[in-house]
């Protein structure tokens, strides 16, 4: 079954969402699956990423790696003051 998921980051920062998608860039034109599409863009002040995957448990390890690369990011943006 296929899946997919959205993430969608809102920031007033400009800065904060070219760092998030810059972090990202690399995988998303390289998924760690070839059972995966990954894509990002940025439009409006938000961060889209949508995570395509052939199966759902792949889906959430894709999503979860995701997921902890934003927060690292974002918490250590936030602790230089870029919020």
């Amino acid at each position: 079954m296929r899946g997919r998921l959205r993430i969608v980051i809102e920031s007033i920062d400009q800065r904060l969402l070219d760092a998030v998608y810059g972090a990202l860039y690399p995988e998303s034109q390289q998924p760690p699956s070839t059972e995966c599409s990954i894509s990002q863009v940025i439009s409006g002040g938000k961060l889209v990423i949508t995570i395509e995957c052939d199966r759902i448990n792949l889906l959430r390890a894709v999503a979860n790696s995701y997921l902890g690369v934003i927060s690292s990011l974002v918490q250590s943006l936030e602790e230089i003051g870029v919020e």
